[in-house]
């Protein structure tokens, strides 16, 4: 059976959806997946940094993430959105799926889902069995392409051991942080900074 890792990152979880993600081992074993959840409760004044090196982030292949997570002001390393951590997420760990969550209105330039609000003719239970699917399904063919290629490029002997172990070690979330420095960290989000800033002048 395939294996997947999902992690669900906020600093005030929503319950609804910590439930409902917890309960989707059940729903895809039907399909043959084996879902393992796991949540991180994010504290600000730890800093973006100790996400990307904690170990459930680097070997996650789902990662679902608030939008406001670094909007806090008390943020260790100031304020900046899920969305753009996601940009620097992948830069290191290209292979892990990010879904960002919103609970306030969503930016329609973005990819994101909102957070269930109260609704009288839908549970929250409901809201999320019918928005998070699409967004699992769509990873899970994502991440299974990845290992078909992964496969693919292991068996191939024409790869250059070196980059071969570098592209594999960067699927396995055990390769590409060890190579960048909390600076080259800084200096991608100032730029992902200057780029929204820009955008929103004009």
């Amino acid at each position: 059976m395939e294996e997947f890792s999902l992690v669900y990152i906020d600093d005030t979880p929503d319950t609804i959806l910590g439930r409902y993600l917890d309960n989707l081992n059940l729903i895809y074993a039907e399909k043959g997946y084996v879902i393992k959840y796991s949540e991180i409760l994010f504290k600000s004044e730890v800093g973006y940094n100790s996400l990307l090196q904690d170990e459930r982030v680097q070997t996650a292949n789902i990662l679902i993430i608030d939008s406001m997570l670094f909007e806090n002001k008390t943020a260790k390393d100031g304020k900046f959105t899920g969305e753009e951590f996601k940009f620097v997420l992948q830069k290191f760990y290209p292979f892990i799926e990010v879904i960002v969550i919103s609970q306030n209105d969503l930016d329609t330039g973005i990819s994101m889902i909102s957070k269930y609000a109260k609704n009288p003719l839908e549970n929250g239970h409901e809201y999320y069995a019918r928005i998070i699917p699409p967004c699992i399904d769509t990873a899970i063919d994502n991440i299974l392409q990845y290992r078909i290629l992964a496969k693919k490029m292991s068996d191939n002997e024409s790869w250059e051991t070196v980059l071969k172990e570098k592209v594999l070690g960067t699927l396995c979330g055990t390769q590409a942080y060890d190579e960048l420095t909390k600076k080259d960290i800084d200096i991608l989000i100032h730029a992902f900074k200057e780029i929204r800033d820009s955008i929103n002048v004009s």
